[in-house]
């Protein structure tokens, strides 16, 4: 008894220490408030509370209340200390005991004093966040205390009953004291909810500690999901601050750098994967424990007679069995809370982060470029030298070689490209092409998630396996044991084998991947050129044949998976079949409690192996995936190689375009040994023929090219962050030192037009209106329906092509720069237009002042106020000077002559007839609706604008059953589920009867065992005869009797095996069926759908589809639901066993339990789906913004504006990953329930279980060994469920986009030689853009002959583009009239027959990957020959049989070689070989090269109506006008239909076509109409700025040049 005194005082006395530990930071507040410390406190303010994740907002402010548990708290620690006070003043009372008690009471008192102290502190600080702290060290303070009463009074102490003994009422007080006190404190909130930019803030770190570890905090927003169908993403709380992206790469940054990406990443995640390691090796042990509890209650029921009660140990080992099941739910709950939101999430941000920042450092290389192999001659590379003269500015290069202007890279031609491997061409594509870089956050970021998730499995599996060889050899000993391991290593050479290929496959189904995205994203770019030319079809073969490739490639991952999943199935077979066997060969015994307790270990060792080969594969998916971006990662950065000054000057410099390699590439484009130094604030102009290299040096000034040799001095633009655009204001707008671009090609982004002029700097209403006005946009905001806020879809669609240039063009003049980088702004305007960009904008009030450089080709025009020209010819400067000294030097004149244009056009005037670009996309005006009474434009409107791009629909509720039934048709069918379904029911079965018939097998030993036991040493003394062979025999009726028993369970196991081999190979065939089908579905379409949707469908929506969506097809589904299918029909027999073969008081428990989880599971699925849609439409805005950028990189860089897009990004990222981080946490709330219910259910069903006094030990740990099941099966079915429903979300999705409405194909079919004549006859033609809005042409009338050339003109809305989309039929059917070409209906004939018959060549030119071959003839229709023909009509190569004396663009052998027959030019002309490559949109070509070479791809056709949209606008004037001569003789028996820009383009055509309002206004020669007094034809030409030359050339002179 003094003993127990001892230990009492000893655990008070520890007790009391440990918590006044816990108070030492109450007692340094206290002192601090009291001025006791130097540093005095300081109260909070008044203010609203705010932290690294947001603000709290005044509601939530108010609502926040923290007084009710902390009064709790105070009150029960006051009532547990004057209890406390109470129980030692009756101790000293009572004078008959001992002193130990008295002390150990008063220690106590000091205990609760300072728990009461804390609590009093409660009320004294006033920062929430410091009281929750003081709350949770409040519980902390409460566990030693507890433990003190629970072992004084449970363990230590009996000399007091609990029946009327006062010091038993104080015990019982103090106990009930504690546990409230506990719970009060710990339900302490945290903080209030705060807000970031007016959006909740996740609750996570405002909740209570209970609330967190309850995952209680996220009911509201589910139960709101749950009942508002149509949750935005707006309603998706924000994430907190750590799980951000800019904290997460920022600290990435700061992180040890490892080589290897790889290495790095681990290394950041170190403490969050310590953390999860920690919890599942926890886990991991603890989760035997029912496995320990079931081989004790299996002993006692052997060891007790039949029909007897259990002993009543076995009731604490079912209460333990129930706690541990409860305490592991818990920690199972949090670490898979844990690793997503503490790993997976943040490894996925911190990718996608790293993925785009490295974007915008890149090198920016297009198209394709290939080093030369040693010894191999491309084809015409001895026609590929050129001679360029480099001698005096006053002399000029015999040639002019079209060498890249957009692009470094030369292209594998003939010969080199044989000798190129076909992986190295795809490892250099998959380096080059945008779609390879989006592919690494669609899918790569994806699969490293995945493996980072799913980690914590390796550590759980490293325990689990230790644990259990420790637990089995204490069982069945080390024979058995090693015997089993030694089965279970015949497994190992397999694993490895297919492990290996796996990897290979999932290596080249990367690889394919990627090729199939770029091939997509090509088709998707350029889907309206392929609808114009009808090769829908054709396209959509190609498409397919990369998608059969990443089938293949599929398949064969597959087949290797399921390779690994026979080694995980057989593995625990192949060692339980051992271990027993073994066992009962040596004891000859085989008893329930040994069978059943390895049985169920194995089990354990089975759930880890089942996941060991997905761990193997996402491990390998991983490796490879994380691989890929860490390549990405090291490719090349742009280095900025321009030395900062004061102007701008290029001091003997020679510059190509960015390479991957630094290596020297003798086919590369350089532009030799410039010497140019541009004025400041000045107009300083460039010129050249077409390929010439302006591009080039206009990017040489913004730092995007590499520099060979020299050097280049510009002014620095400052860094975006000391620019404080916020404070602009008209006084200090301009930065001298900032630039602005222009680029040839415009770049417009998914925006209003006012976002796209303002691109993020302040509004100046003064400025902004002034921009609008001399860019001439004025007359287009009219006619757009909600003017400069409409709606502009990606890469301007829905503007004309001059509408872009002026946009983009107005973005320049708007910016606060103040050197002006311009590339080509008049080409794709039209002349009156051009006159006033350059007299009011170029040289006006907003231009003047401005260092001005601008590539054109309209020289003559911009002239007189030009102060510095620059002439490039062939890789070299032809000219450089101020004009006047190039006047004086006489070279000015010989400038203008190569320009081919008239210097100083007269004044022209904006007329109602002028002439107008016009885009094949345009919307109708509300110009009328909108005017206010001063006669401008209401910018604002009286409704909100329409939006272009509509948002992304989605489905509510739960998936559809047409979706599932969708997918199994697509997958096979019934026919094809049912046995499917029956293997898997034959599998179950297998899974039921193996244990079963081990029950058998153990039942049967019982009447063997008296006999055996006979066979002892003390039966042997007597040495008996007969009883030596009795012995003999029965040893042998043993061995028989375990090989029988043996073998039925081999049996078993076998069929095991290859029934669960053969669900996995049959649902794996049917995935990729479904997946071939949805894909084909989805790809014909989309190739097929309406050009209107297409242009308001952003393409990156699309690739979501593509991408994302199809890799949860191809690859997650087939798992997904065979695991359902699996624990599904586990569940069901694990409940048919509980209710058949242990008490039917368990049926309505199953049922009661059942319920309630269903019940859960319907709640969770009702928001979570919600969610699974908001999150997978949220990953769209990241692959738009992504691509729209990587389009757009060098504007972006150009006008410093990327850690503004950098910004962007991680918002777009942090939306989508909050949508996703919700649906995991909805996924912990349902877990964490499920779990406790479960546990909950195992342990009544164990009660009840040995409560049964009839049950044998056999029947009994059949039983229990499912019921233990019970628990993880309920979990996991509905988990799969919930993940199979969230995964059909990507079918859904594909199935709505496979469900679109497609173009009508039906119709007559046309007779072969369609159209013969080309005769175009228009009558009453009435048609709109949808049926809802009003008509755009209304009667058009008018009758083109056969071989007439028609010129149309017009002003924008006028009706020229509706009339091109009425001809090729894109719009919806004809309100009236007819189209008739060659006497047939257009409207009744086949749709491909028409387009593939007519021909368009638009004024943005698409050319596709490939070779120059493949861009003009895609069926292998022509010749060779008739192809280079065509080339040499638009001038991209000349004959080979005469001298280049005729302005092409090309040398000739002759003109590329010295007098002695040797090369001395470096730059070649791609155009010479036809398998010469072209890159994805001929990024590797100019801009006029395209041009021409869709020129070319007409020419080689010859069809009989051709459509031209100012095909010509980028190149040079004088190869302009020889491409006109080519027209006008190669298409001399075409009808042509011109859309004209410049009326010196038409003036001698056959009949000119002037439309307005949807009506033919004026149509009839040049000269008739040239007659019509106050026509609108006249006044054009009057107002032209070429009056005379037009009237000649229309009177029947010739056409002058």
């Amino acid at each position: 008894m003094v003993e127990s005194h001892n230990e009492g005082v000893i655990a008070a006395g520890v007790s009391t220490g440990v918590v006044a530990i816990l108070t030492i930071p109450v007692l340094l507040s206290l002192a601090r408030r009291l001025g006791f410390t130097n540093k005095r406190y300081e109260p909070l303010s008044d203010d609203l509370y705010e932290d690294e994740d947001g603000r709290a907002s005044q509601q939530s402010q108010e609502e926040f209340s923290t007084w009710i548990p902390r009064s709790i708290t105070l009150l029960a620690a006051s009532l547990g200390l004057l209890d406390q006070i109470a129980n030692g003043a009756y101790l000293v009372a009572e004078s008959n005991l001992p002193f130990e008690d008295v002390l150990e009471a008063w220690l106590r008192v000091g205990a609760w004093a300072l728990i009461t102290l804390q609590s009093a502190n409660l009320f004294i600080e006033k920062g929430p966040v410091a009281r929750f702290h003081i709350g949770v060290r409040i519980a902390g303070s409460c566990i030693p205390v507890a433990v003190v009463i629970t072992l004084v009074n449970l363990v230590w102490r009996h000399y007091h009953t609990w029946n009327g003994d006062p010091l038993a009422t104080f015990e019982g007080v103090q106990a009930a004291m504690v546990l409230i006190t506990f719970v009060a404190s710990l339900s302490i909130p945290r903080r209030p909810s705060v807000f970031l930019n007016e959006k909740l803030v996740d609750n996570r770190y405002a909740t209570s500690f209970i609330g967190r570890i309850s995952f209680a905090w996220p009911y509201k927003t589910l139960a709101f999901a749950k009942k508002n169908r149509k949750m935005t993403i707006d309603d998706v709380p924000l994430l907190s601050d750590n799980l951000r992206s800019r904290t997460l790469l920022d600290g990435f940054h700061k992180s040890y750098k490892f080589k290897s990406l790889w290495a790095r990443m681990l290394w950041y995640f170190r403490g969050p994967l310590l953390e999860t390691s920690s919890l599942v090796s926890l886990c991991a042990a603890l989760q035997f424990v029912p496995q320990l509890a079931m081989y004790n209650i299996l002993k006692l029921i052997e060891s007790k007679f039949p029909g007897m009660p259990i002993a009543g140990q076995a009731y604490l080992y079912v209460l333990g069995l129930g706690c541990s099941m409860l305490i592991n739910a818990f920690l199972e709950t949090w670490l898979f809370w844990a690793v997503e939101a503490h790993v997976g999430i943040p490894a996925r941000s911190t990718l996608s982060s790293l993925i785009f920042e490295k974007s915008t450092r890149k090198k920016n290389v297009q198209g394709k470029q290939k080093k030369k192999t040693p010894g191999a001659v491309a084809e015409g590379e001895e026609n590929a030298k050129v001679i360029v003269n480099e001698g005096s500015n006053n002399s000029r290069p015999t040639v002019s070689n079209p060498a890249p202007s957009k692009t470094d890279t030369v292209v594998a031609t003939g010969d080199e490209k044989k000798e190129v491997s076909d992986e190295e061409n795809d490892e250099v594509e998959g380096k080059k092409t945008r779609q390879a870089v989006i592919n690494l956050i669609a899918v790569d970021t994806q699969r490293f998630q995945a493996f980072m998730t799913y980690s914590y499995f390796y550590p759980n599996f490293i325990v689990k396996i230790t644990v259990s060889m420790i637990f089995l050899l204490e069982i069945i000993g080390w024979a058995p044991l090693l015997a089993g391991l030694a089965a279970l290593a015949c497994n190992i050479p397999f694993n490895i084998y297919f492990s290996r290929k796996y990897t290979s496959q999932v290596n080249r189904l990367m690889k394919f991947r990627d090729e199939k995205l770029a091939i997509v994203t090509e088709a998707l770019q350029g889907i309206r050129q392929i609808k114009y030319s009808a090769i829908e079809q054709q396209w959509y073969q190609r498409i397919s044949s990369k998608r059969a490739d990443e089938l293949g490639a599929q398949w064969s991952a597959f087949l290797y998976d399921i390779g690994l999943a026979s080694c995980w199935i057989s593995g625990p077979v192949l060692l339980s079949a051992a271990s027993l066997a073994t066992y009962a060969l040596i004891n000859h015994d085989l008893s329930a409690s040994v069978a059943f307790t390895t049985i169920a270990v194995l089990a354990q060792i089975e759930v880890t192996l089942a996941v060991l080969p997905e761990l193997i594969t996402n491990g390998i998916d991983a490796f490879v995936s994380i691989n890929r971006i860490d390549k990405f990662l090291k490719t090349a950065e742009i280095e900025d190689i321009r030395d900062e000054s004061r102007e701008i000057i290029f001091k003997d410099a020679s510059i190509a375009w960015p390479a991957e390699s630094l290596e020297e590439d003798e086919d590369r484009f350089v532009l030799k040994n410039v010497k140019l130094h541009f004025p400041n604030r000045e107009l300083s102009v460039i010129s050249g023929k077409t390929g010439s290299g302006k591009t080039l040096l206009l990017n040489a000034l913004l730092g995007e090219i590499e520099l060979l040799k020299g050097t280049i001095e510009i002014p620095l633009p400052p860094p975006l962050s000391e620019r404080y655009d916020d404070q602009a204001n008209a006084g200090n707008w301009i930065i001298d030192d900032a630039v602005s671009y222009v680029p040839q090609i415009p770049w417009i982004e998914n925006a209003t037009i006012k976002d796209n002029i303002l691109f993020g700097l302040p509004y100046s209403e003064k400025r902004y209106k002034k921009t609008i006005q001399v860019c001439a946009l004025e007359p287009d905001l009219e006619i757009l329906q909600d003017g400069e806020m409409t709606e502009v879809g990606s890469t301007g669609i829905g503007l004309s092509g001059g509408q872009k240039w002026r946009v983009s063009f107005a973005r320049a003049l708007y910016s606060r720069a103040g050197i002006l980088i311009l590339d080509d702004i008049f080409s794709a305007v039209d002349a009156h237009v051009g006159r006033q960009l350059y007299e009011e904008a170029l040289t006006g009030e907003l231009g003047t002042g401005r260092t001005r450089i601008l590539v054109t080709h309209h020289v003559g025009l911009v002239l007189p106020k030009t102060k510095y020209l620059v002439t490039l010819g062939d890789g070299i400067v032809e000219h450089a000077g101020t004009v006047s000294d190039l006047s004086a030097a006489g070279v000015l004149n010989e400038v203008l002559e190569a320009e081919n244009e008239e210097a100083g056009p007269s004044t022209e005037s904006n007329v109602e007839g002028a002439v107008d670009s016009d885009a094949l996309t345009k919307v109708m005006s509300r110009a009328s609706e909108r005017k206010i009474d001063n006669g401008t434009i209401d910018t604002k409107g009286t409704k909100a604008p329409k939006k272009f791009v509509e948002v992304e629909a989605r489905e509510t509720g739960a998936i559809k059953t047409r979706i599932y039934k969708a997918y199994l048709r697509e997958s096979g069918g019934w026919l094809y589920w049912i046995p499917i379904a029956i293997a898997y029911l034959g599998s179950l079965a297998l899974t039921l009867t193996r244990p079963y018939w081990v029950s058998v097998w153990t039942r049967s030993y019982e009447d063997m065992r008296p006999r055996i036991a006979a066979m002892t040493p003390h039966s042997q003394v007597m040495m008996m005869p007969p009883s030596l062979n009795s012995s003999i025999n029965l040893q042998q009726d043993a061995e028989n009797h375990t090989l029988f028993y043996l073998s039925i369970y081999l049996a078993l196991s076998a069929g095991s095996i290859i029934i669960g081999t053969c669900k996995y190979l049959s649902i794996f065939l049917a995935s990729l069926r479904a997946s071939k089908r949805l894909f084909d579905a989805l790809c014909s379409n989309v190739l097929h759908a309406p050009l209107r949707w297409i242009d308001t469908t952003p393409i990156g929506r699309i690739l979501n589809r593509f991408t994302a969506d199809f890799n949860v097809i191809d690859s997650n589904i087939a798992n997904q639901a065979s695991f359902f299918m699996y624990q599904f029909l586990e569940l069901m027999g694990i409940t048919v066993v509980g209710c058949v073969f242990v008490s039917a008081y368990i049926i309505p428990l199953a049922v009661v339990l059942l319920v309630f989880v269903i019940w859960l599971a319907v709640f969770y699925l009702a928001g979570a789906r919600e969610v699974k849609r908001l999150e997978s439409n949220a990953k769209s805005p990241v692959f738009e913004q992504f691509g729209s950028f990587l389009i757009g990189i060098t504007s972006v860089r150009a006008y410093s504006k990327a850690p503004e897009y950098i910004d962007r990004m991680y918002h777009k990222i942090d939306t989508h990953l909050s949508a996703y981080y919700l649906q995991w946490l909805f996924n912990r709330w349902m877990g964490f329930r499920q779990s406790v219910v479960g546990a909950i259910f195992a342990t009544v069903v164990a009660f009840i279980l040995i409560s049964n006094n009839a049950l044998d030990a056999s029947l009994a740990g059949f039983t229990l060994s499912f019921v233990i099941q019970y628990t993880r099966s309920i979990i996991w079915t509905i988990r799969c469920y919930a993940q199979l429903e969230m995964s059909m979300n990507a079918v859904e999705r594909v199935v709505e986009f496979s469900e679109l409405a497609t173009e009508d194909k039906g119709g007559h079919s046309v007779p072969a030689g369609w159209p013969t004549q080309g005769r175009l006859e228009i009558a009453d033609l009435e048609v709109a853009y949808a049926k809802d809005l009003p008509s755009v042409l209304k009667g058009l009338s008018f009758t083109v002959e056969k071989g007439q050339r028609i010129g149309i003109v017009g002003r924008t809305g006028s009706g020229k583009s509706t009339l091109t989309l009425a001809l090729f039929r894109f719009l919806s059917e004809f309100r009236a009239g007819t189209i008739h070409i060659d006497g047939i209906d257009i409207s009744k004939i086949k749709l491909h027959d028409l387009r593939s018959r007519l021909a368009i060549i638009p004024q943005d030119p698409v050319l596709f990957s490939g070779t120059v071959r493949s861009n003009l003839d895609d069926f292998d229709e022509y010749t060779d020959a008739e192809l280079r023909s065509a080339l040499e009509r638009v001038h991209l190569i000349s004959t080979s049989s005469t001298a280049n004396t005729s302005g092409t663009l090309t040398p000739t052998d002759a003109e590329t070689r010295g007098d002695d027959g040797i090369a001395t030019d470096k730059n070649t002309n791609i155009f010479k070989s036809l398998d010469s490559q072209i890159s994805e949109g001929g990024l590797n070509i100019s801009q006029g090269q395209r041009q021409l070479l869709c020129l070319a791809r007409a020419i080689a056709r010859k069809p009989k109506i051709m459509v031209l949209d100012e095909a010509t606008s980028a190149v040079d004037m004088a190869t302009d006008e020889l491409i006109q001569q080519s027209i006008r003789s190669e298409f001399a028996n075409c009808t042509l239909l011109v859309i004209a820009h410049r009326l010196s383009t038409i003036a001698d055509f056959d009949r000119i076509l002037v439309m307005g309002d949807g009506v033919a206004k004026e149509f009839g020669t040049p000269k008739e109409l040239l007659d019509i007094e106050g026509g609108i034809f006249k006044s054009m030409v009057e107002s032209s700025g070429e009056k005379e030359r037009l009237e000649s050339v229309i009177h029947g002179g010739k056409k002058t040049t």
